[in-house]
């Protein structure tokens, strides 16, 4: 892994793309014939979007009350979120027993914009991609990560950058294979 960057105490990886040189490759339908997905913007303030997020969360193994409070907002940061929604009929996996907002949602990132307190260029990072296992391989992934780098775009920015840690090897390809490379 040395060519990866590295913090060996903590087994992190970092990664980055310069988002100026991504190509936005939309989502291919998957050869599988699942069926296609919509990628939604999420709206904090609203609990339907909040519903969505922890119902992916709690598909991950997180506690939804502490993925949602990262979510927030606060001075010098910015926290956007897209959902990828999969129709109800065509979902992968069991249906729910009781039709809930989260039956159709695949997963979720989110896309930090840090202010810098002095006059300079704001950083993002994606500090969250959450996919639901039984959604996973779908490009749903994929997906997701071309709605934070356009809109990043958008936004004016040069860079993006993840971390994840070296035990899970299918993140670190994941990112690799969606053009992050080495920080």
């Amino acid at each position: 892994m040395t060519e990866i960057a590295y913090d060996s105490v903590m087994g992190v990886v970092r990664m980055a793309i310069d988002v100026a040189e991504w190509g936005c490759q939309p989502a291919s339908a998957p050869a599988d014939g699942v069926a296609p997905f919509e990628v939604i913007p999420l709206v904090w303030g609203e609990e339907r979007s909040r519903a969505l997020a922890a119902a992916v969360a709690a598909s991950c193994g997180l506690r939804p009350a502490g993925f949602l409070s990262e979510l927030a907002s606060r001075p010098g940061r910015r926290v956007q979120g897209w959902g990828a929604v999969v129709p109800r009929e065509k979902a992968p996996g069991p249906s729910p027993a009781e039709p809930g907002p989260q039956a159709g949602l695949a997963g979720v990132i989110l896309l930090l914009e840090s202010i810098p307190s002095y006059p300079g260029a704001p950083r993002f990072s994606i500090p969250w991609l959450l996919v639901r296992p039984e959604s996973r391989r779908l490009g749903v992934g994929r997906a997701l990560v071309a709605a934070a780098l356009g809109h990043s775009r958008g936004l004016g920015a040069r860079r993006v950058t993840i971390d994840t840690l070296d035990r899970w090897p299918e993140a670190v390809a994941f990112w690799r294979g969606v053009g992050f490379r080495p920080d």
